[in-house]
């Protein structure tokens, strides 16, 4: 029931701000647009070397409430250079506003400070000062780091402004190598009260001389300030808020020109064992959009036209956001205090690098079994539990009943049955092969039977994105690689997709037990990672272990309570021999 009333409500939410969006005079006034969130992002430690997973994890609330937003299902991460260039870009799944992600930090970066922004598609209608920022400190210890005689001192790390009390509390200020540490996390609401939330938790290691720098000591690097915007936003476009899937949109031209294609009905194809089919028709502009829910990783999806005599172009919108401010971001200036620290963090990278705590696995990994864009087709062929025959036509029109192959001028078309009405239907239906649309009977005729798997008929219209297809006929390869077809008929273009991130697990020693005596070296710079750990009732606990890397430790728990109070604290401890 609960599940039930959530989605509901993200209906409801949903339906609403459309309604006030299509209200407006002009679509393109963000300030028509009430509904407004707010993004924070949190990272597991300040400073990282090339080669570095940085781990991160995302809050998005209602900014009207400062509770979970339950409006996007998707945000935007992406790591920038001072010139605004992305060193590494990453969309990341949002539930109830909560979500997790990380980053491989290239070998070629180098050493600086970088710029992390996080944003959902629905922010995009607003100033990109309310996209969450942070400073990211990269070190490339393979190139010269042009050590100086002196450094700025670190500035201040912009961190919540808390309304809630949140306590660490630890057994000591020094633990040994592979010793358990416990934390006890407290919090308390605004008036002392035993309090609950949602928090990540990083403990990492930091230079010693964050903690005793003279005044800025306990502070870390490195302030974000942001000019005010000057005047009115205008959004380049109406930005739809993600509730579902990720939007990929564009525009039809003309071919050649800069005139839009209005009408122009578009499909998109996901081409594998697992394909995907969208169609968008245009708009009176030549606007298209497709929503393509559940892509995950990166890969090419194939975009063409309905009308096989059509000669348009196709220009996919940039799918992050190219609206940036000018922040006020220190230049990394690195002196002999830094030496020691980057000396050992080298070569405690390398001994990582081979004894690897990271195990990438994607749980949103679809079963074989995962149901294709049209659900349950009504027939459903496995070639392989029948007699195979050596032409297209006679697998048709032996085992097929829902297709009717016919010729006419010695041209294949086919005819399907329309089940819910018993009538035959008046037009050829959607025939696809591995998600890839075929454009006439005559190339399904001509593909080998030997080198196809399954074919799925699905024998009622089928509506999708302004199309109306008098059935569906769907062949599939056995590695959905479109065996035996010649390329020649791909007509289209393809496009590079950016799809959600797959996720990780990070797996962290428990020397508690069998490996108390493990002889594998230890030199983690993350020594936990949480991205969601719960405060019930004003306690939380988390444990870990200290690896054989000596040196200081930061402790960083950033969060929001029940009551959507921010919260963050920070706190030191030492590991000796």
């Amino acid at each position: 029931m609960r599940k039930l009333k959530a989605i509901f409500g993200r209906a409801l939410l949903t339906a609403s701000i459309l309604l006030s969006v299509l209200a407006t005079s002009n679509l393109i006034q963000a300030q028509d647009i009430s509904y407004r969130e707010e993004i924070h992002i949190h990272h597991d430690g300040p400073v990282y070397l090339t080669g570095d997973r940085l781990r991160f994890s995302v809050t998005c609330l209602d900014q009207s409430n400062n509770l979970l937003s339950p409006l996007s299902r998707l945000a935007y991460v992406e790591l920038l250079d001072s010139e605004n260039t992305p060193l590494a870009q990453s969309i990341i799944d949002l539930n109830d506003g909560k979500g997790k992600g990380d980053i491989l930090l290239p070998f070629t970066a180098t050493s600086g400070n970088y710029i992390l922004r996080a944003y959902t598609k629905w922010m995009r209608n607003f100033p990109p000062e309310d996209y969450a920022y942070s400073i990211v400190t990269i070190i490339n210890p393979f190139k010269s780091l042009g050590l100086s005689e002196s450094s700025e001192k670190p500035a201040t790390r912009k961190a919540y402004a808390p309304t809630a009390g949140l306590t660490i509390s630890i057994a000591s200020e020094v633990y040994r190598s592979r010793q358990k540490v416990t934390i006890d996390l407290g919090l308390t609401g605004v008036e002392g009260r035993p309090a609950s939330g949602l928090v990540s938790v990083s403990v990492s290691k930091v230079p010693d001389f964050f903690t005793t720098d003279g005044e800025n000591s306990g502070k870390l690097p490195v302030v974000i300030k942001k000019n005010p915007s000057q005047g009115s936003f205008k959004p380049d476009r109406l930005y739809l808020p993600e509730t579902k899937g990720q939007f990929l949109t564009g525009k039809v031209y003309e071919s050649g020109t800069t005139t839009p294609k209005a009408n122009e009905l578009i499909y998109l194809s996901i081409i594998g064992t697992q394909p995907e089919f969208y169609a968008s028709k245009a708009d009176s502009e030549g606007v298209i959009r497709f929503e393509i829910v559940d892509f995950y990783g990166q890969g090419e999806v194939h975009l063409q036209s309905a009308d096989p005599e059509a000669n348009v172009d196709i220009i996919i919108d940039p799918s992050f956001s190219e609206a940036f401010v000018a922040l006020e971001v220190p230049p990394l200036t690195i002196d002999e205090k830094w030496e020691g620290y980057l000396t050992q963090a080298s070569q405690n990278m390398q001994v990582r690098n081979v004894y690897s705590s990271i195990i990438p696995f994607d749980e949103h990994q679809l079963s074989a079994d995962s149901l294709p864009f049209y659900g349950i087709p009504d027939q459903k062929y496995y070639l392989d539990d029948y007699t195979r025959f050596p032409l297209m036509e006679e697998v048709l029109r032996e085992y097929v009943a829902g297709i009717f192959p016919r010729k006419r001028n010695d041209e294949f078309y086919f005819k399907m049955v329309n089940v819910e009405k018993n009538e035959i239907m008046n037009n050829e239906p959607l025939m696809l092969y591995d998600g890839l649309p075929i454009k006439t009977a005559n190339t399904i005729m001509e593909l080998d039977p030997r080198l196809v798997k399954r074919i799925d008929v699905v024998t009622k219209r089928y509506l999708m994105g302004g199309a109306i297809f008098d059935g569906i006929t769907s062949f599939h390869s056995y590695k959905g690689d479109l065996a035996g077809l010649d390329p020649a008929l791909t007509v289209g273009q393809d496009y590079s997709f950016i799809g959600v991130q797959k996720g990780a697990k990070y797996v962290f020693p428990d020397y508690d037990d069998v490996n108390s005596t493990s002889t594998l070296p230890d030199f983690r710079n993350t020594l936990y990672w949480a991205d969601s750990k719960k405060i019930s009732d004003g306690l939380g606990v988390v444990a870990f272990f200290t690896g054989d890397d000596t040196g200081t430790y930061l402790i960083d728990v950033e969060g929001i309570s029940d009551s959507g109070d921010l919260i963050s604290q920070k706190r030191f401890f030492k590991v000796e021999k």
